[in-house]
């Protein structure tokens, strides 16, 4: 056995030269990282943003359906300004912007996603509901046709 090995008879201890330690500070962060909190939770905006642009589609949603104006019209207004929220986001990512812009373009292009998709998930839920209910007719007749004796 070399001498550094541990035959476990005795506790193994190590010793540093406090020449050969140093200690790095580093002042930048990664690409889209959220400021430093010390270790403690995310900033407000960081934890809640999901749910606020989810907020601000419903309400976007329901506005748009009560506006009176046409479903075409509508789908191009949310395209617009889900194309203008996605630059204006990806503008405030590249420049240096406060933290808080970073995060407020994010969930402003997010909710204009979101308003977009809205129309075409009622659509395609009012499709699947109407599949499903032809083939339960489907099989209730095939039920009441296959039970003659």
């Amino acid at each position: 056995m070399d001498r550094n090995s541990s035959t476990g008879d005795e506790p193994r201890r190590i010793e540093v030269d406090p020449d050969d330690v140093r200690v790095v500070v580093s002042q930048t962060y990664s690409y889209g990282a959220p400021p430093p909190t010390g270790g403690g939770s995310l900033p407000f905006l960081r934890r809640h943003r999901a749910k606020v642009a989810v907020a601000i589609t419903v309400v976007e949603a329901v506005a748009l359906g009560l506006s009176g104006i046409g479903f075409l019209r509508s789908l191009v207004v949310l395209l617009l300004a889900a194309t203008l929220a996605i630059v204006l986001h990806l503008v405030a990512q590249r420049q240096a912007v406060p933290y808080t812009v970073r995060q407020l373009t994010w969930i402003l292009a997010v909710s204009q996603i979101l308003a977009l998709l809205v129309p075409f998930l009622v659509i395609g839920g009012v499709i699947a509901i109407a599949i499903v209910l032809a083939f339960a007719i489907l099989a209730g007749i095939v039920i009441l046709i296959g039970d003659r004796r």
